[in-house]
């Protein structure tokens, strides 16, 4: 999986201990073409047959304009721990006030065997794995216990059926951290990318549809290493020539843009015909004008990219016209410019609005190629936390801030739990709301719309967004000075032009038009604008001291000043951050920590982001 933070040739990923090689007997792979599932009901009827009564091979044809779609097989050691422990998910831990990260695979003595991968929600056809051994291979042994997921071939039909009758026809396979072959990478990513071709190929010899398929992977010198790229170039070299994603009759590999590429590997992969696609992503505009395309591209305000998503203002985020494909343009369900689980770094899916936004441009552009992201990642990796101890609760993830052991300093990056989290697939915890969004808004670009305005198409019909209320205090003590929560922008602009008052920033990153490098836990924050299941309203009251917040409507006999917005009665993903009311000579909030010295806390007004 990317991580954008680490740009290094060596992503600084946790790998644990490798596997071994070593080889027992075991049952030769099934590669028959019967199937179970019921991915065979739905598409028989479109299947042709021989006169002999046999299917005949699905041959695609395919749009001008493709649509393709991130897809992970990296799940082996995930689910190899995962049905060894309790199986809770990141979510889980998220909505839980006594599970903490540890408790997912660490306390089990399971986190070597994860190889660090942790399940932030769990799939609606549950956990999965695509490794298998090949025939006469064994599965590799402990300490890194590999198991093979029985269900394999009714996942891969599934996925298969479901991305192309929704519109999606090739899927490009992340290998992004893997650069030379190794059992590691095998397991993790190569053998399954030889599976799932295995999967497609055997539907297509029965006459059924599947998208097509590429791969993505780093091409650097490594040294006396076998490069990886060689082994997916055999990979390709194995499969039905129409099921490797093709452009002008040359099959496509994506390469990683943000490293060295080595002239030599370059060479040796146009010399087997096979067409380099750069990409990455959060690309600046150089970089998309160099014909780099972007996997993932947060929106922006001018040149500055934001994960403030809001109905009324467009999106924008960057493409490029020049890549080997032509204009190609992403659009995710959610986007990332640092850790997902620290505030503001991420948009987080925002009910469907931040995918709705990123449509909107791809309407508008009609590129060569849309690439979405993503389909079913699931899963990742903690990462060390670079901040400061001295920030406390304020350098830790969202809503696990009360951790008592080593993993409540774990920050994450290409996800949190299920709301900040890419994945269309369906989960359990989002019931298939994704994927009903994602067929809605192809559906509508599918038929070439330069809007989205067809009323009867969710796509078309803008998710509520998130309030934000930004925080202004007098300068001086944080405890004794009044504090001004406020959803009004030229309020700030008023308080804070007066020199007696002061915005409080963020501790890390600031979006465009608030302020980074705060180092106390009264800050900026989101609400939901509108009441709904489970939320409570805050308002902003005055005392005729000092405002403050409270779920009363009738500002506990105060004056009333206005509604804020709706925090979350229970804690997720979604909003997982607690409202802390405190109380010393005025009164403030605190934000996922204690409050400040000097203050005394009142009550969780809700929860938050």
């Amino acid at each position: 999986m990317p991580l954008l933070l680490l740009l290094a040739c060596t992503p600084n990923i946790i790998y644990g201990n490798k596997p071994d090689d070593s080889h027992i007997d075991s049952a030769e792979t099934d590669t028959d073409t019967d199937s179970d599932t019921d991915a065979d009901a739905d598409t028989d009827s479109d299947t042709d047959s021989d006169a002999d009564g046999d299917p005949e091979p699905w041959t695609g044809t395919y749009p001008s304009q493709r649509v393709g779609i991130f897809y992970l097989l990296w799940h082996a050691y995930a689910y190899d721990a995962v049905i060894r422990s309790p199986g809770y998910t990141v979510e889980d831990a998220l909505r839980s006030d006594s599970l903490d990260f540890s408790d997912l695979v660490y306390d089990a003595g399971l986190y070597g065997e994860a190889q660090a991968f942790h399940w932030h929600q769990e799939p609606g056809l549950g956990y999965y794995s695509f490794y298998r051994p090949r025939p006469g291979e064994a599965h590799y042994a402990e300490p890194d216990a590999v198991a093979e997921y029985p269900g394999i071939r009714t996942v891969a039909r599934s996925h298969a059926t479901t991305l192309w009758d929704s519109g999606v026809d090739f899927v490009y396979v992340d290998l992004t951290n893997l650069s030379s072959f190794s059992p590691f990478a095998d397991v993790l990513g190569l053998r399954p990318l030889e599976v799932l071709i295995e999967e497609w190929a055997a539907m297509r010899a029965e006459g059924l549809p599947t998208p097509q398929i590429a791969a993505w992977t780093q091409v650097i010198d490594v040294g006396g290493a076998e490069p990886l790229h060689r082994r997916i170039l055999d990979a390709y070299d194995s499969a039905p020539p129409d099921l490797i994603y093709s452009h002008n009759g040359q099959k496509v590999l994506f390469v990683v843009s943000s490293v060295p590429m080595d002239p030599a590997g370059l060479a040796e992969i146009a010399g087997r015909g096979v067409l380099t696609v750069p990409l990455w992503g959060n690309l600046d505009a150089a970089s998309l004008s160099a014909g780099s395309a972007g996997w993932m591209q947060p929106c922006t305000v001018g040149s500055d990219f934001t994960t403030l998503v809001t109905p009324s203002s467009p999106c924008n985020q960057g493409y490029t016209t020049t890549s080997p494909l032509g204009t190609v343009l992403s659009a995710s369900r959610s986007y990332q410019v640092g850790y997902a689980s620290l505030p503001l770094q991420a948009s987080g899916r925002l009910g469907g609005l931040t995918f709705q936004k990123q449509m909107e441009t791809a309407f508008s552009v009609q590129p060569d190629v849309l690439i979405l992201n993503a389909w079913n990642e699931h899963i990742a990796q903690p990462q060390a936390n670079p901040y400061d101890p001295a920030l406390a609760e304020m350098r830790r993830s969202m809503g696990e801030t009360g951790a008592t052991d080593d993993s409540r300093d774990w920050l994450w990056v290409d996800m949190y739990g299920s709301d900040l989290n890419r994945d269309f697939e369906p989960t359990v915890e989002d019931a298939g709301a994704g994927l009903s969004l994602l067929q809605s808004c192809l559906r509508v670009y599918r038929q070439g719309n330069r809007s989205c305005a067809d009323a009867g198409e969710t796509c078309c019909q803008l998710a509520e967004g998130r309030t934000l209320v930004r925080s202004v205090r007098l300068r001086g003590n944080i405890s004794s000075g009044d504090h001004v929560p406020t959803v009004d922008a030229p309020e700030v602009d008023s308080l804070v032009a007066s020199g007696a008052w002061e915005e409080v920033c963020n501790p890390h990153y600031g979006p465009p038009g608030l302020c980074s490098g705060g180092s106390t836990p009264d800050g900026p924050f989101h609400l939901y604008p509108n009441p709904g299941a489970d939320r409570v309203a805050i308002y902003r009251c005055y005392s005729g001291a000092d405002h403050f917040m409270t779920t009363d409507s009738n500002c506990e006999g105060r004056t009333y000043e206005r509604l804020l917005g709706y925090a979350a009665t229970t804690r997720s993903s979604e909003m997982p951050r607690y409202l802390l009311r405190c109380n010393g000579a005025v009164h403030l909030h605190a934000l996922d920590a204690p409050c400040p010295s000097g203050s005394s806390a009142e009550a969780v007004l809700g929860y938050v982001r």
